[in-house]
C-alpha cells in the first residue's frame, strides 16, 4: 500500500490526467478524425473536397472567438463553466453533421461543432487550466497533459478508419461523438481550475489590451503561433490524402498518420533536456525545422511510390517534433503572458491561429482542387514551417529561462 504522503502526491496529478483525457476526446473527434472522414465523405457523397475542407476551415476560424469568450469566462470564474457547455454544444452540432443531407449543411454543422470543441476543449483551455492548477510545477504538468493528449491521433485515426469501413461515415461520426464524450465528461464534471487574479493581470500588462498586444514578447508568440497554425491545420487535413497519392492504401495512410501522432509521446521524453540545453525558443526552432523535413519526405515518398522507409521518417520525425511543440507552445505562452491573464491572451492567440489555420486549410484545399495535386500543398506546408523558425531564432536572445523549473507541490484542484 502507498503511504498517505505518496498517495496524496499521486492523487494530486489526477486533475491534469483528466484534462489530458478530455484533450484526447476533443482533438480526436474534431481534428484528427476529419482527415480520414474527408475522403470517405467526398467519395461516398460526391461532394467537393474543397467545400468539405471549407467546413473544417470555417470551424477553425470560429474557434478563435469561442476561445476568447471561453478564456474570459475562465479568467473570471474558472474552468467548470467552460468545459461542459463546450461539450454539449459541440456534440449536438456534430451529431447533426452526421445526418446532413447536403454538403453545405455538413459544412455548417461541422463548423459549429468543431468551433465549440476547439475553443472550449483544446489545449487553448486545458493548458491554461493546467498552469493554474500546477503553478509551481508547470513544466511537469504540461508534459503530462501533452503526453496523454498525444494519444488522440493514434487512438482516433485508426478508430475512425475502422468505423468508416464498417459502418460508413455517418454512423462513424455518431460513434466518435460517443467516444469523445466518454473522454471529456470526467474533466467537465470534476476538474475545477481557479479563476485568475485581476490584480495580477493589471500588474502584468496594465488595464489596456492594446498595451498587452504591443508587448514584443506577446507579438512574437502571436506570429509564431499563427505561422505554425497555418501549417499544422493544413497538414492534419491533407496528410491522409497525400499519403494515399504517394502510393499507400487508405488503411496504411491512416496508420502512418496515427503513428505520427503516437510518436509525439516519444518526442516529449526529450522536453526537459532540450529546453535545458537550448531554451524554449531555440528548441521550438529546431522542432519546426525537423517538422519541415518530415513533410518534404512525403514528396520523396511519392517519387519512390510508397517507399516504406520514407513513410516511417514522416511518422517518426514528424510525430516527435509535433510532440515537442505542444508543451513548448504552452511554455512559450505562459512565459510571455503570465498566469493571471493567461486565459484571455490565449484566446487572442487562438483567434490569430484560427484565422491563419482557416487560410492554410481552405487555401491548400483550393490549391489541391485547382491543380489536381494534393502534394503541392505539402510543399507549401514545409515552407511555412521553415518560416516559423525565423522569429523564434530572433527572439532566442531575449528569452527567459523555461518556466516551471521549480519543484514545489502542485496546488489543489479545489
Amino acid at each position: 500500500m502507498l503511504h498517505l504522503g505518496r498517495r496524496d502526491q499521486v492523487l494530486a496529478w489526477v486533475p491534469v490526467a483528466l484534462l489530458g483525457l478530455a484533450t484526447i476526446g476533443a482533438y480526436g473527434l474534431a481534428q484528427y478524425a476529419i482527415g480520414t472522414l474527408l475522403p470517405a465523405i467526398a467519395g461516398g457523397e460526391g461532394w467537393s473536397s474543397g467545400t468539405l475542407a471549407g467546413g473544417y476551415a470555417v470551424g477553425i476560424l470560429f474557434q478563435g472567438p469561442v476561445a476568447l469568450l471561453a478564456g474570459r469566462e475562465f479568467d473570471r470564474r474558472g474552468s467548470r463553466l467552460v468545459l461542459l457547455p463546450a461539450l454539449l454544444v459541440g456534440s449536438a452540432a456534430l451529431l447533426l453533421a452526421s445526418i446532413a443531407p447536403t454538403a453545405w449543411a455538413f459544412v455548417v454543422f461541422w463548423a459549429i461543432g468543431s468551433a465549440a470543441f476547439g475553443g472550449g476543449l483544446y489545449y487553448s483551455m486545458t493548458m491554461p487550466a493546467t498552469v493554474r492548477l500546477y503553478a509551481s510545477r508547470r513544466a511537469q504538468a504540461l508534459s503530462l497533459l501533452t503526453l496523454i493528449g498525444a494519444l488522440a491521433a493514434p487512438l482516433f485515426s485508426p478508430l475512425t478508419a475502422g468505423l468508416v469501413d464498417a459502418f460508413g461515415w455517418r454512423v462513424a461520426i455518431r460513434w466518435l461523438v460517443l467516444a469523445a464524450g466518454i473522454c471529456i465528461v470526467p474533466a467537465a464534471l470534476f476538474v475545477r481550475a481557479p479563476a485568475g487574479s485581476l490584480a495580477h493581470c493589471a500588474a502584468e500588462f496594465g488595464t489596456s489590451w492594446g498595451r498587452a498586444l504591443r508587448t514584443r514578447s506577446v507579438q512574437r508568440v502571436l506570429l509564431v503561433m499563427a505561422i505554425g497554425g497555418m501549417a499544422n491545420h493544413a497538414l492534419l487535413l491533407h496528410q491522409v490524402s497525400a499519403l494515399q497519392v504517394a502510393g499507400l492504401s487508405l488503411a496504411a495512410a491512416s496508420s502512418f498518420a496515427g503513428a505520427r501522432g503516437g510518436f509525439q509521446i516519444l518526442g516529449r521524453v526529450f522536453l526537459a533536456p532540450l529546453t535545458a540545453r537550448l531554451g524554449i525558443h531555440r528548441a521550438m526552432a529546431l522542432c519546426y525545422a525537423l517538422a519541415a523535413t518530415s513533410v518534404l519526405s512525403v514528396l520523396v515518398l511519392a517519387a519512390q511510390r510508397g517507399w516504406a522507409p520514407t513513410a516511417f521518417y514522416f511518422a517518426v520525425i514528424g510525430g516527435m517534433s509535433l510532440g515537442l511543440l505542444s508543451p513548448l507552445n504552452g511554455l512559450l505562452q505562459a512565459e510571455a503572458y503570465g498566469d493571471a491573464s493567461l486565459g484571455r491572451l490565449t484566446g487572442v492567440t487562438v483567434i490569430a491561429v484560427s484565422i491563419a489555420g482557416w487560410i492554410g486549410s481552405w487555401g491548400t484545399g483550393l490549391v489541391a482542387d485547382a491543380t489536381g495535386n494534393v502534394l503541392l500543398p505539402f510543399a507549401m506546408i514545409a515552407a511555412l514551417q521553415l518560416a516559423a523558425v525565423v522569429p523564434l531564432v530572433l527572439g532566442a536572445s531575449v528569452s527567459r529561462p523555461a518556466a516551471g523549473a521549480s519543484q514545489p507541490q502542485p496546488v489543489s484542484s479545489e
